[in-house]
């Protein structure tokens, strides 16, 4: 921080963006290593940018000149907004008091982002329907992996972790051995959220599906990742991509094949269902995992149609 502090009072030769980007990238503790690289590559576009137009010192002005660049190059609107997040961070980190000279904090830089925020325009993505299985599909889909071999016993695992644990994908993909936990007979699975490098993140599940697990990982002697490639002598753990065919293909074998339901909508089924149960959005948003509640509140939305529903088809 002390490098910071004096590029900050050499006005000669203007600040160090390298040297800002980096010190950035260095402070964000506990991130993935894709989050951390995606900031990097959001700052350094912006860095290419400045020096093309031959900006030294950027200025709220310039921040919408940039999102102007972006747009006019035909950038989609989920880099867009990653871009703009990662200015938004790296000028919030900068703004920050590294210490005292007299009575005067030393900044490293403004935070322009903030300036400039109540006419920045946030490109709007296509809002994504939230689709979800019925009671009786999740039933169909779970009658189709019944079997008694691994493959069957693997791919309802999966299937149970999403929808009664509402698991994402990634995180179904990353689940190790160690994860299942029991403690005076509850059962809590410790889960890699999306973005995090620590398994500081639990649900709970059901004992019938936590004892399904251990039993798997037992017959299988499995040591590390539990949901691995049952074919091969080395059993490599399945990425993202394999446990997202798998589960799509689980899908359309229990005869599921609508273009809007995907394996992620088993984990909207999960979060309706536990909403419907509790009544409580915050204990939704952390069994769900949600940094803001707002995206939270769909569950919300979804279990007062289905109350709607229930009502009109009620007999009178």
């Amino acid at each position: 921080m002390n490098d910071l502090i004096i590029k900050n009072q050499v006005q000669e030769q203007g600040p160090d963006w390298k040297l800002f980007r980096d010190n950035f990238l260095r402070s964000q503790k506990g991130l993935a290593y894709k989050t951390v690289k995606s900031y990097q590559n959001g700052i350094n576009c912006f860095l290419r940018w400045l020096q093309d137009q031959g900006i030294d010192r950027p200025l709220p002005d310039d921040l919408y000149n940039y999102q102007d660049f972006l747009q006019k190059e035909d950038y989609s609107v989920f880099s867009q907004n990653l871009y703009m997040l990662s200015l938004k961070k790296l000028f919030a980190y900068l703004a920050k008091p590294y210490g005292t000279v007299g009575a005067a904090s030393i900044k490293v830089y403004p935070d322009i982002y903030a300036m400039a925020a109540p006419k920045i325009r946030r490109p709007q993505r296509k809002k994504h329907y939230r689709e979800m299985p019925t009671e009786e599909e999740v039933k169909k889909l779970r009658a189709a992996v019944h079997g008694d071999d691994n493959i069957s016993r693997r791919d309802g695992l999966m299937i149970d972790l999403a929808a009664f644990c509402g698991l994402r994908v990634n995180e179904i993909a990353n689940v190790r051995v160690e994860d299942i936990r029991e403690n005076d007979g509850h059962f809590t699975l410790y889960v890699l959220r999306k973005g995090h490098t620590a398994r500081n993140y639990y649900v709970f599940v059901d004992p019938g599906i936590a004892k399904r697990m251990r039993a798997y990982i037992r017959k299988n002697r499995l040591k590390s990742y539990v949901f691995t490639d049952l074919v091969h002598k080395k059993r490599n753990q399945l990425n993202t991509c394999t446990v997202s065919v798998i589960i799509s293909g689980r899908m359309k074998q229990a005869g599921i094949k609508r273009a809007t339901m995907t394996p992620h909508s088993l984990r909207h089924y999960a979060g309706t269902r536990y909403y419907r149960e509790t009544k409580d959005l915050y204990a939704t948003q952390q069994f769900m995992g949600h940094r803001d509640s707002s995206t939270t509140e769909i569950y919300m939305h979804t279990e007062n149609q289905y109350s709607t529903a229930a009502v009109a088809l009620a007999p009178c």
